[in-house]
């Protein structure tokens, strides 16, 4: 049996079951006749859920683009200072340890195949780009957040909410026997 995780799935079974045999017993002597020969079953299945490439894309972004922020602001000082342009937006270590945090709960989302936690943290990545991006004032301080990086935040969350609730997942199964 092989099988190979995340969102293209695919899995193969093989049973090999031994051939009939027929057996005669003659004073004492048993006799054994076969009379049919073996069979193989091969079990296929593929699974293909693209709203889960989307969601762990989206996390793998936010990941890459808060590990950077969080690298160049450090953390040997005030996590609010030093203001770090990544990407033409500007960002803290507090910011980039939030996108760090949300983009690997989104990744993990998509390996894992679970539209639950791609609703979920989509959800809150959409509410907390919202909120970033009319409060953008209220955050100059602490996360150094623009509001142009925020509604891209919610974008982001927005595609992965739609993707997850409306996106189909595609299932195959086939099951073949053969005679050796």
């Amino acid at each position: 049996m092989t099988m190979n995780p995340g969102p293209y799935h695919e899995r193969t079974d093989v049973v090999i079951e031994a051939p009939v045999v027929q057996t005669m017993v003659q004073q004492g002597d048993i006799v054994a006749t076969p009379v049919a020969g073996a069979r193989v079953r091969k079990a296929y299945s593929s699974h293909f859920e693209p709203d889960a490439i989307i969601a762990a894309l989206v996390g793998l972004v936010l990941l890459l683009v808060g590990l950077i922020a969080a690298t160049r602001g450090g953390f040997d000082g005030e996590m609010s200072n030093p203001v770090v342009e990544v990407l033409g937006f500007t960002h803290t270590t507090t910011l980039g340890l939030i996108e760090v945090a949300l983009g690997v709960c989104l990744l993990v989302a998509g390996a894992t195949r679970s539209r639950s936690g791609a609703l979920f943290f989509g959800a809150v990545l959409g509410v907390a780009g919202f909120v970033g991006a009319v409060q953008s004032e209220s955050f100059a301080e602490s996360l150094a957040i623009e509001s142009s990086m925020a509604w891209l935040a919610v974008l982001a969350g927005v595609v992965v909410v739609l993707s997850a609730l409306t996106m189909p997942r595609f299932a195959k199964h086939s099951t073949v026997i053969e005679t050796v």
